[in-house]
């Protein structure tokens, strides 16, 4: 499998950057990366068809060099979206826990599961609207969840075993939930009354 993902992969990268790899280089690392003929991916990539009236007639035009470009950057996503999918079945299949509850894996052991959450932060585009702020927002709040929850359990582990006798932990542990996305948004008590305050 990891084979094969790897040239999806190569496959979607060559496809995204139209100007790395051109013509017939491109039509060849397809060939190689994904086992489609050449033919077949140089007609794709060449031709438009079209069927129409009721006879079914197949009219035959070729593309624009613009139209090749946007074919050329749809064919990258959706094969990244298919591989995705697919990573996604996979690890969801493997990971899945027994009909019944409280029953053991398929390999004996415990059942396990696997939260996935995406706590990157702030996006950064030419524009954002009202819409992305308020994720930026959302996301920012459960970094800060995050931190709190997993910092400070350890600062609290190190406190217990004698480790941080003098509270510097502790003080990290405040230092890293005090995201300045959030402040600027939404203030901090005793100071700044933030974005969200005034607005």
């Amino acid at each position: 499998h990891i084979a094969d993902c790897a040239h999806v992969v190569a496959a979607v990268g060559m496809l995204a950057d139209d100007e790395a790899v051109q013509g017939d280089a491109l039509l060849d690392m397809m060939e190689e990366l994904l086992g489609t003929p050449r033919a077949d991916l140089q007609w794709f990539f060449m031709n438009v068809e079209t069927t129409v009236g009721p006879s079914r007639e197949r009219l035959v035009r070729t593309r624009t060099e613009q139209e090749a470009k946007t074919l050329r950057a749809s064919l990258a996503q959706e094969l990244y979206g298919t591989l995705f999918s697919w990573v996604t079945r996979l690890v969801a299949s493997g990971i899945a826990p027994p009909a019944e509850q409280g029953a053991t894996s398929r390999r004996g052991g415990v059942a396990k599961k696997l939260g996935l959450l995406d706590l990157y932060g702030f996006e950064i585009f030419p524009s954002n609207g009202f819409e992305q702020l308020l994720i930026n927002y959302c996301n920012e709040r459960i970094q800060q969840l995050f931190n709190r929850q997993v910092f400070l359990s350890e600062a609290q582990d190190y406190a217990a075993e004698g480790l941080d006798s003098d509270g510097h932990w502790h003080n990290l542990v405040k230092a890293a939930c005090r995201l300045p996305a959030l402040a600027l948004l939404q203030g901090e008590p005793g100071s700044f009354a933030g974005i969200f305050g005034v607005v």
